[in-house]
Order: structure tokens, then sequence, then C-alpha cells
């Protein structure tokens, strides 16, 4: 059920997209291009540094199809991984965080409609920020349910595509510890065990991909520590504390008042979260306060690796409203928004659920995903790739959204 409404509601947001089908940025530029040059054999080319196994696969896959089809199929299958993720939370391994399995849903749904979502929906190039999520709701199962392949397929997805999925790792570790000190059984110590491996050895790799790559690292680590705490507190605040809660408006008010004002309203929240989370019995609030703990490393790691991210509007006092629709302001949300569903689920249910809905309704502005860009026309793009491929020794540059970037398909080789 959860995962059929978070697609209709994915779709339904993306209809325009769906009606008018296209690629975006990587997708062509990146993952359609090699899938064509090298079939099956770029599934483990990096980009910029990193794996992205699954997209190259899912990229490799679609390329098989008759080319016209491709945006399409791309854009419906992107969206049911999207709406796979969002829908782990509704299983019933998380009735030991929220109970009530209409919650869940809610909750569910609610993460569809997060900001920061405009871009990260429907694509390849953004999924790996997607997988990563994925990641944290397996690491919040109920522990009297051990690991299973469904879990490991999340594991092993984002481990080849979202390098950023290894933050997660201790929290399997504290999994496994757990389930050592209550005697269970060996093999799900070591299935935890496996799980945070699987997490750690792609992102070494990955590590020595990003040196080689020669991309420029930020000055984020070179700042001062009064400028990097400021940051940080934002970032945190906006997050965790205010925006589940206040929503665009509401979160755009609180930064325009005063120094006092917005420290006893932060402090406010803070006491109804804590008030919450105490409710929580022991083991699933120090899993879920773990996790989002190693969520928020995230922000910085981000800072690093992405050269002037950290200058984003995304990071800093929340001022201008536009800046929801950027991709970096989902960044950490997500934990956020669980944070206060749990809490809020154990003060009163009705509380929790009335916050999803209002996730809902204050996203209402933004319900529309428009056409990623000017390039519309699937059909006459499809035209361009295949002419190009069947004629000998031709070369096309084929433009794609956004403006500037383009597809560089070569006539197949001769057999």
């Amino acid at each position: 059920m959860a995962l059929g409404l978070c697609f209709a509601v994915l779709a339904l947001r993306s209809h325009a997209r769906l009606a008018q089908a296209h690629l975006w940025a990587e997708d062509g530029t990146v993952f359609l291009a090699d899938a064509l040059a090298h079939g099956f054999g770029a599934t483990f080319l990096p980009y910029a540094g990193y794996l992205h196994v699954v997209p190259r696969l899912m990229a490799w896959g679609l390329s098989l199809l008759p080319i016209e089809a491709f945006a399409l199929g791309l854009a419906l299958l992107t969206l049911a991984v999207d709406a796979a993720v969002f829908a782990l939370i509704a299983r019933a391994g998380y009735r030991w965080l929220v109970s009530h399995d209409g919650v869940r849903v809610l909750a569910a749904v609610a993460l569809c409609f997060l900001p920061g979502t405009w871009e990260v929906m429907g694509n390849l190039a953004n999924l790996h920020s997607v997988l990563f999520y994925g990641v944290l709701l397996v690491a919040l199962q109920d522990l009297e349910r051990p690991l299973g392949l469904a879990d490991a397929g999340v594991l092993l997805a984002a481990a080849s595509s979202s390098g950023e999925g290894v933050l997660l790792a201790p929290v399997f570790l504290l999994r496994g510890a757990m389930r050592w000190r209550d005697a269970r059984p060996r093999r799900e110590v070591v299935m935890e065990a496996l799980a945070a491996v699987a997490l750690t050895v792609p992102a070494g790799v990955n590590m020595v991909l990003f040196r080689q790559s020669g991309m420029p690292a930020s000055d984020f680590a070179t700042w001062p520590l009064s400028r990097m705490a400021e940051h940080l507190w934002n970032t945190f605040n906006v997050r965790y504390v205010l925006y589940p809660v206040l929503g665009d408006g509401g979160t755009l008010s609180y930064f325009r008042r005063p120094l006092a004002v917005r420290i006893l309203v932060a402090c406010g929240f803070v006491v109804v979260l804590v008030l919450g989370l105490r409710r929580v019995p022991v083991r699933p609030r120090a899993l879920l306060l773990a996790a989002c703990a190693c969520v928020f490393l995230l922000i910085p790691l981000t800072w690093y690796v992405r050269a002037g991210s950290a200058e984003y509007p995304t990071f800093g006092a929340f001022r201008d409203p536009g800046v929801v629709e950027d991709r970096y302001m989902l960044f950490a949300l997500p934990a956020g928004l669980l944070l206060w569903v749990v809490a809020l689920a154990r003060l009163r249910l009705s509380l929790a659920a009335g916050l999803c809905v209002c996730v809902l309704v204050l996203a209402f502005p933004r319900w529309n995903f428009e056409p990623w860009g000017p390039e519309r026309d699937w059909a006459r793009t499809a035209h361009l790739i295949r002419v190009t491929r069947e004629t000998p020794g031709a070369e096309a540059g084929v433009p794609i959204n956004p403006t500037g970037w383009w597809i560089r398909v070569r006539a197949e080789p001769s057999r």
C-alpha cells in the first residue's frame, strides 16, 4: 500500500516530466552516453571520483530497449526506486518506532513532499541521495527481525552507488553490539558486521578514486572554528529542529525574529523532542539518535568533497524560500522528519499523523515538478541519436537538460 501511494504521489508530482520525458544532466551526458559506448562494461566506470553501479546498470538495461523508450522508462524506473525507499518506513519492522501502521504510511508519503526533491526525484544523477536514506531506514529496523535479503539488496545498492552510506556503518556496528549483548544468534551479529563492511569497502575505493580524479576539495576544513560552528548550527537547527515542524514560511519567519526569540523557540522545540524521545524504549531511541547523528555528518562531508557547497544558502540562515528547491535542502531532512514523527507519536499518535499531513499541505506551492528544461521532445532527440549511431563515421552532440548539457553520440562500431 505504501509503495503504491508513494509511487502515485511522485508520478502525479512528476506528471509534466512524464508527459514530456527527457533527460537531466548526467543521465544523458554520462550514464546514457557511456552505456551506448561501452555497454555493460560501463558499470564500474567512476564518475567525479565515485562509483555509480546502480545508475549505470539501470542505464545499461534501458539502453537495450529501443532508444525511443529510454527517457520515459528511466523516469518511471527511478520514481519507482524512490518510492520503494520511502515506503520502507511503513514495513512492520518499524513498529517499535511508531506503532500505528497508518501513521507510518503517512510518514512514507510525507517523505515524498520534503523540500529538495525537485531535482532529486526521477533521475539517475541524484539517485545516490535517495539510496542513502534507504541505508538509514534499514539501520532503524527492529532488532527482533534479522536483516534479510531485501535489506541486503538495499545496502549493496547503496554501497555501490552512494559512497556516503559509509557514514551509517557505525549504526550497524551498534546494532551488532546490541544483538551480541542480547545473546542473539551469531549469524545475526555477523550480518550486522557484514553490513558495516559492505558500506565501508566501496567507500574506501571511492576515496582512492576521488583523489585520482583531481577534483578540488573545499576550503571548509580551513575555516575558523567560529564560522564553521555557525554554519553547522544553522544547518542542524533547520534540518532537525525547525523545518520538519514549521515548513517554509515558519522557518523563514523564525530567522527574521530577534535572537532572544529564536533561542526561546529553538529551546521549546528541543524540549518537546526530548519529552517525546524519552518515552521511546532505550534500544530504538539509541539507534535513532545514533543514526541521526551519523546522517548529519553528510553535511560537512558534502562541504569538504564538493568545492563551494558550504557557502550555498541551503546551509546558512534560512532567509530565502527559494532554497527549498535546491537538492542540498534534502540532506539530513528525512532523518529530522523521522525524529519528529517518532517523538510526537510517543506523546500522541494524532500529533504525529497531523505533522505528516502538514508536511503534505505546506508543500502545496511546490506540488508540481515541471519538465526538466527547454529540451522536451524526446522523439526528436531519440531520432538524432539513432541516426547518428546508424551512420558510419558519424558523431554528434545532442542537447539535453539543463541548458548547456548534451550527449556525445558516435556511430556504432562496424561488426
